[in-house]
């Protein structure tokens, strides 16, 4: 039987060196380059990992923590990645044990959300669940010159980022209503990675606009060479004409053949500049479980508040997997899975797919809740 707990610095070089052998190949940066949140030493290690009997590190999941701004509101979040288990040690449950320990930790921290890179059975089978909405635009250089010729003369001037750029761009990024919560060091840091970027063999470039000595938008884009010039929107901001400008002048200025552009529900302002552009509706990478859920009602209040009053609203846990969700002035009540509970805050789900429990179009008015993109700069 291993032993599951919480990683020292010097078996943090271990894990980089276990994740290394599981997702890295000769062309790719170290996990350890990659993720400074999850490895580094200049910040405090969350991360788990299983010893079996001889002291070997054999399985381990990379944690790191985030405020995500939603409104007026703060949400503490934990997002689990790097998850990976040497070949000879798996199938033995120690993946299963970590995560238990994982929902336990995240309790006591404080978090009311866990946010995991994987969708794999062994998290679904423990209350995370799809999330979310995001309409995935994929561009060509057709719809690139038709975003350069919606862009008007006075909108400034596109070029590249410069590292006296660093305090405008992360006032832009911080001026969005959803968002990671990030200090600019954090921001420099997270751009200097390419954590993302670095999975499919890509690189970041960042285009800002400048407009009458001001920097009116920005976009990160991970750009991929021969033998076809592909990139990817890694993270954006700014003022929506702006920022699909950017869009057109990266799919100009860098030659791509295709762009994949994710842009979350809420976006409205910008998904209305690229009306007429092809778009399929996913949810957001990876899976979601509610660690806490009068934890997440209260850290939701602010923006909760601004939807109705929701002073006696609990979320509880039952012990048979299920969920309820009341308003104990109304005695409204709402019983459901963690995957249903899930389309229901954080989907549009609830209010009019059929298979719902009864009882969801009670909450109706207060959901869904917004959420920034989790496969961008703060990807783990």
């Amino acid at each position: 039987m291993a032993v599951v707990r919480r990683l020292t610095n010097e078996e943090m070089k271990i894990a980089v060196r276990l994740s290394d052998d599981t997702f890295r190949d000769a062309e790719q940066t170290s996990m350890g380059t990659a993720f400074p949140f999850i490895f580094s030493d200049a910040a405090e290690h969350l991360s788990y990992g299983a010893f079996e009997a001889d002291g070997r590190l054999v399985s381990f999941m990379g944690l790191v923590p985030w405020t995500i701004r939603i409104g007026a509101a703060e949400l503490s979040v934990l997002s689990l990645g790097s998850v990976c288990t040497e070949p000879s040690a798996r199938g033995k449950g120690y993946a299963s044990e970590i995560l238990k320990q994982v929902y336990a930790f995240a309790r006591d921290a404080g978090a009311s959300l866990l946010l995991v890179s994987g969708d794999r059975s062994l998290y679904t089978r423990s209350g995370c669940a799809p999330f979310g909405r995001v309409l995935r635009y994929r561009m060509n250089n057709v719809h690139g010159e038709t975003l350069l010729a919606g862009v008007r003369s006075e909108e400034g001037i596109v070029r590249d980022m410069r590292p006296d750029d660093l305090f405008a761009l992360h006032a832009t990024a911080a001026a969005r209503d959803v968002q990671y919560r990030l200090g600019v060091n954090e921001l420099a840091t997270l751009l200097k990675a390419e954590a993302f970027a670095s999975i499919m063999k890509m690189k970041h470039r960042v285009l800002v606009r400048e407009s009458a000595g001001r920097v009116t938008g920005f976009a990160v884009i991970g750009v991929k060479g021969a033998p076809e010039l592909q990139g990817t929107v890694i993270e954006q901001g700014g003022a929506p004409a702006a920022v699909a400008g950017l869009f057109g002048e990266a799919i100009h200025r860098f030659g791509l053949q295709k762009l994949d552009v994710p842009v979350p529900w809420q976006e409205t302002e910008l998904i209305a500049k690229l009306d007429g552009i092809p778009a399929s509706v996913e949810n957001h990478p990876g899976t979601l479980r509610i660690v806490d859920g009068e934890a997440l009602i209260r850290q939701l209040r602010p923006w909760l508040l601004e939807r109705g009053d929701i002073r006696e609203l609990h979320l509880k846990e039952k012990g048979d997997g299920r969920w309820q969700l009341q308003c104990e002035e109304s005695g409204q009540t709402f019983v459901a899975t963690s995957e249903q509970l899930v389309r229901l805050i954080f989907d549009c789900a609830g209010s009019h797919d059929k298979s719902m429990p009864e009882g969801s179009n009670t909450f109706r008015h207060l959901f869904p809740v917004p959420f920034p993109y989790t496969a961008g700069l703060c990807y783990v």
